[in-house]
Parts: C-alpha cells; structure tokens; sequence
C-alpha cells in the first residue's frame, strides 16, 4: 500500500544581499482554518544598521512589499513587530536595530501551483542610509510543505506581534485637540513592570499621515498620557478619522496593538 506523502523542505526565496544586510522571504505553505497561509520577510542586518517602522516618524524608509506579479497567491497583509524609538543624532524615528522578521498574512487565489513574485523595498541604516530593493520569488507546488525549522521561525515571529489589549494593557481614552492637530491617549499599564522601563507610545495612520514622536506627559497610577502632533495629512484629509490610526503601546518585553477607534468613547 502506498501513502502520498508532501515533500518538506525550506521554502525561502534565498538572501538578496546588500552594504549592511539582507533579506528574504520564506513561506509555510499550509492552509489555516480561515483559507490563509503564512510567511515573513527576514531581514538580517549587520551589527550597527537599523531599519525601519511603518511610520518611522520625520525620517525613514517604511518597508513595502508588492505582490501584484505573483501568481495564486495574494498579499493579504503586512505585520509589525513592535519598534523602538531611535535618536540617531540627526532625527528620532522608529525602526529596529536588530535583525528583524515581519509576520505577512497570504492569501491562495487560485487552486493548484502558485508563483511569489515579490518586489521588495526597505531602507537600512547605519551613518549612511541605504535603499534596498530586491526582486524575491518562491514556486509553491500545492502539495509541498514547510519543514519544520521554517514552520518555527514563523510562528516564533508571529509570538513577538503585539498582543490585543485586554483588562491589564489597554487604550483608556483618545482625544482629537480642538484646532485638529494632536491626539492625547492615555493607555491602562500592567501592575508589574520592570525597574526603570518607561512605556512608549507609536502612531501610525492610513497613507499620507505622519506623527511626530510623542511627548509623555504622565506616568503614574497605572496609566500613561502622551500628546502626539499630527505633522503630515493629505490635503484632501479633514476631521481626524480615529478608526483609520492604529497605535502600538509597550512596556519592556510586553506590547499591545490596538485601533484608536477601540477606546473607550465615554472617556474620550
């Protein structure tokens, strides 16, 4: 009697290469429950280079990703782990200052074999920036799978995602300032942090938005208070639309992403 059985192998794209790093793709093509498969874009980065956040703030290159030449298989969307802020002497920004994986959600369009064409583009960092774009491609006959070790590095990049809020780490309240330039969240902190970790808050909004780094104005009784200037919008842009900006809180090893839509609307 004869088992069919999957051939398992590392389905990465191989490392495109450049001064201070490089990148690749590498994909577990299982389905999950809801029809999606996983990957990530690795980005490996030598010691003293950064790279980039999806809104790194007044300077940086937000890492992007094109899908539009692949074939069955669709880019569904992007993740972020939480950042750091970085004050590299010229600009404060948020990014990475170490190698980095971000968590992509993929979506099968089509039965049978698919095909990754992916463009990718992010910039790296040390005294000098560089542009980095490199074409990335995986074949994905539908009956492979991933081996174990790109299975793990998946899901270990997956675990480091911000969590959601719950009752302990949580958005308290969001306001818009009456001339419409700046927000002020105040966020719920868990009880136990540790000696000397300050919360930070990152900001990020639809295409065309920019925030400054936010200002903490408070940090006391469990509950942190920042003010965040709105410095870029598009000019088509009026009222802020709170459900359209997402927010990243974190706490030493602890994060959480949440909408600013989600607080609560009797504190706000």
């Amino acid at each position: 009697m004869a088992f069919a059985v999957s051939p398992s192998w590392s389905l990465d794209s191989g490392w495109a290469e450049t001064e201070g790093g490089r990148m690749r793709l590498v994909v577990d093509p299982e389905l999950r429950a809801d029809g999606t498969i996983l990957a990530i874009l690795d980005i490996d980065l030598d010691p003293g280079w950064k790279t980039y956040w999806r809104d790194p703030g007044s300077a940086g290159i937000p890492p992007m990703l094109d899908f539009s030449q692949s074939k069955g298989v669709a880019l569904e969307e992007f993740h972020y782990p939480p950042p750091v802020r970085v004050d590299d002497g010229y600009a404060i920004w948020a990014g990475y200052t170490a190698p980095v994986q971000f968590p992509l959600t993929l979506r099968r369009t089509a039965t049978g074999d698919a095909e990754i064409r992916a463009e990718a583009f992010i910039g790296i960092c040390a005294k000098i920036c560089v542009p980095f774009q490199a074409a990335l491609s995986i074949d994905l006959p539908q009956q492979l799978a991933a081996s174990d070790a790109a299975k793990t590095m998946i899901a270990d990049a997956v675990a480091l995602l911000p969590e959601p809020e719950g009752s302990d780490f949580r958005l308290q309240s969001v306001q818009v300032t009456n001339d419409g330039n700046e927000l002020e969240i105040e966020a719920i902190l868990p009880n136990f942090r540790p000696r000397g970790v300050v919360p930070e808050l990152f900001v990020a909004g639809p295409e065309g938005f920019a925030f400054a780094p936010p200002t903490l104005l408070g940090d006391d009784d469990g509950v942190a208070r920042w003010r965040v200037r709105l410095e870029r919008r598009p000019n088509e842009a009026g009222k802020i639309d709170l459900s359209t900006i997402d927010a990243v809180v974190t706490l030493g090893q602890r994060s959480i992403g949440a909408n600013l839509g989600s607080a609560d609307p009797a504190k706000s």
